[in-house]
């Protein structure tokens, strides 16, 4: 358990701009408790920066789409990333091909009513949109396996638990980002420590996750078979 002074106090120790035994002024702990979130928050938008994955369930209503994130549709955290996703009729699954906006924009006739092939989320804010074809017959669970944003501190003081080496990485990781407030300059053992910390965290990552490039409902599918769209 850490706390976001105590990342900030270290910070600022390792460029140097405080001793020992100094601690933060009040207005320095603000803006470095400014710079710890918006670094923390950075990082979520990198998918190895992101340990755990997590499956949710949600009922469809057979609408042509859906708002996910606090108090949309599906009433969660917004995913910064849709990994995998399948539909549930009873008890058989249909996985679904998650496709990106030109793909989705490319299907001609989007009122298809049929079991769900394809899945487009449109990674909007705050709300995402979750997009199925076939649109769904109102009978199914959707499956997703989400990445969610890192956890922010709340204060100053909050108690966050983190994974192993994170409060390292962001120790370091928050010294290169606030050296210029102090004009500090970073020493090349500092600026390695920080990208070799965060690059354990993104290789431990890395090693849970497969890398193949299979759709991924598990179809082979070529320039002669097509996709069916």
């Amino acid at each position: 358990m850490t706390t976001a002074r105590t990342i900030i106090k270290k910070a600022l120790q390792k460029i140097g701009a405080l001793t020992k035994n100094e601690s933060p002024s009040a207005d320095e702990a603000n803006d470095g408790f400014d710079a710890l979130n918006a670094l923390i928050g950075s990082w979520s938008n990198d998918s190895l920066s992101i340990y755990a994955r997590g499956w949710e369930t949600f009922s469809l209503t057979g609408a042509s789409s859906y708002t996910i994130g606090s108090g949309g549709n599906f009433d969660t955290s917004r995913p910064t990333n849709i990994v995998e996703a399948y539909v549930r009729s009873g008890t058989i699954d249909y996985q679904l091909t998650i496709i990106d906006d030109s793909s989705y924009n490319s299907i001609s006739f989007k009122s298809l009513l049929s079991i769900p092939q394809f899945l487009n989320y449109d990674n909007s804010y705050p709300l995402g949109i979750i997009r199925l074809y076939p649109i769904d017959s109102a009978s199914y669970s959707l499956f997703l396996l989400t990445e969610k944003a890192l956890t922010e501190f709340a204060t100053l003081d909050t108690e966050l638990s983190m994974p192993p080496g994170t409060e390292r990485a962001l120790i370091y990781n928050l010294g290169i980002d606030l050296s210029p407030e102090y004009s500090q300059p970073i020493s090349q053992e500092h600026a390695k420590t920080a990208m070799e910390s965060l690059g354990l965290i993104r290789t431990k990552v890395a090693q849970v996750r497969g890398m193949d490039a299979y759709p991924q409902n598990l179809a082979v599918r070529n320039i002669y078979s097509g996709w069916a769209y």
